[in-house]
């Protein structure tokens, strides 16, 4: 039982460690410091109690997902919500950490779809070699994630340490640096309600996931001991990267710096590099900076780092450290949502995992438009806390909890960000952004049509 808790402690891990505490959490914890932690903690709890609750209500019934939706919470129509959730989450995380592969390989841009693609296809073989072996499969590959982002971080600040030498850089650093351990983040509404959705999207919730673990993890298993696991690993990978972020900014202004005293160096490539450093500044220093620009700072660190020496082992394992974060999330999103599937088509796993994967492509694929990747990113930023609310709400039967006015507590919560995020997608500048969150309400359609195929299915 030991091992096996220490393997559901690395699966829940792997998925909740994926992309988005590279991209997002750490501009947070260094804009808000010490106060944006505690804050963080506030989602952070009501997360753990609903994982806790949502695995336990089938791991106790032992009914799989679509049965306990059905059977006991009379609300089928919710598990298509979740679904259509999950498979657009699966293309943008394969996108969005497939981009990390372009500088291990040096190509431009134009190949992220492609290497998306690849990613999913490389998802399905992975899950079919491993059949019943997926819990140890993907416990592997948490494992290296955990160690590629701790050494990835200790690799960027010993070479920003030893190599930044201007003292304007090593003034940008040691104030990002220094703000994570700080309490002077001053508050913003709109930054606050976007930490707190972040939070919400990094744990996961939305998607069904932790209903469906629950249904095959053994009935001794602790999940209480499991997930306080979970939150120590979290938390310590969250400020690994936080810090990752903070100490490139020394050499990325430092790399301005030269730029402007280099005859070797056009104008052009000059103000390029002010701007990768400008950008950088932005997401140490600004909570209400867009989501999508937050997330192109992370991929300029690899131009950043191409001047600091031994830049390449850096490079490396920071680019591999974010596509194993997106791979494990990626494992438990296919293997979670064929599962789903199977239930609800009465397919057979191959076939399950054929459909989730066609359609996850399909979604990466036409990422490569930026205001289709803008669009489809608005959509877990627009209303993740509102299918979540719609995904905790079969708790309120009686049969599946005790704990109703804290599941009615934690619901009110996630309503309220809900609609917090939603309405800064609708005031964004972007018309891509309000799109996302047109399409983010437009999955809650099949929830209306519950007491149709609650008759059907009678």
């Amino acid at each position: 039982m030991r091992r096996v808790s220490v393997l559901m402690a690395l699966l829940i891990t792997g998925y909740i460690l994926g992309i988005w505490n590279f991209l997002i959490l750490p501009k947070y914890f260094m804009v808000f410091g010490l106060k944006g932690l505690l804050v963080s903690l506030v989602p952070i709890l009501v997360a753990m109690f609903l994982i806790y609750s949502e695995a336990e209500s089938t791991k106790r019934t032992r009914y799989l997902i679509y049965e306990l939706f059905f059977k006991v919470a009379r609300t089928p129509a919710f598990i298509f919500t979740l679904l259509m959730f999950l498979l657009i989450m699966l293309g943008l995380t394969a996108y969005l950490s497939s981009w990390s592969l372009i500088y291990i390989f040096g190509w431009d841009v134009s190949y992220i779809p492609l290497l998306a693609i690849l990613t999913l296809l490389l998802t399905v073989l992975l899950l079919l070699l491993a059949k019943g072996r997926v819990l140890e499969f993907i416990s592997g590959v948490s494992v290296l994630m955990i160690v590629f982002t701790l050494a990835s971080a200790y690799l960027v600040r010993e070479q920003a340490l030893n190599t930044v030498t201007s003292e304007q850089a090593k003034f940008y650093m040691h104030q990002a640096v220094s703000a994570i351990t700080s309490f002077g983040g001053g508050f913003t509404v709109q930054g606050l309600t976007m930490l707190t959705a972040s939070v919400i999207i990094a744990f996961g919730l939305g998607a069904g996931v932790y209903y469906v673990i629950g249904s095959f993890s053994p009935e001794d298993l602790d999940f209480k001991r499991v997930l306080v696991g979970v939150f120590f690993l979290q938390l310590i990978l969250s400020f690994a990267a936080a810090y990752t972020m903070a100490y490139s900014l020394g050499p990325a202004f430092q790399a301005f710096e030269k730029s402007v005293h280099s005859t070797n160096i056009s104008p052009e490539e000059s103000i390029k590099l002010y701007t990768q450093f400008h950008a950088l500044q932005s997401y140490a220093t600004n909570s209400t900076t867009p989501i999508q620009d937050s997330i192109k700072v992370f991929y300029t660190i690899p131009r950043i780092l191409k001047g600091v020496p031994e830049a390449t082992r850096i490079i490396y394992l920071l680019a591999l450290s974010l596509y194993f974060a997106g791979l494990t999330t990626l494992i438990v999103l296919m293997e979670m949502g064929s599962q789903m599937l199977s239930e609800m088509m009465q397919l057979g796993r191959k076939s399950s995992l054929s459909v989730v994967t066609l359609i996850a492509i399909i979604i990466a694929g036409v990422m490569a438009l930026h205001s289709v990747r803008v669009m489809f990113l608005f959509v877990p930023f627009g209303v993740a806390a509102l299918v979540s609310a719609l995904e905790a709400y079969p708790l309120f039967s009686s049969e599946l909890t005790a704990n109703k006015g804290l599941v009615g507590a934690s619901i009110g919560f996630l309503v309220l960000v809900g609609i917090g995020t939603l309405y800064y997608a609708f005031i964004n500048s972007s018309i891509a952004a309000k799109l996302g969150a047109v399409i983010g309400l437009v999955l809650f359609v099949p929830a209306f049509m519950n007491s149709v195929l609650l008759k059907s299915r009678r």
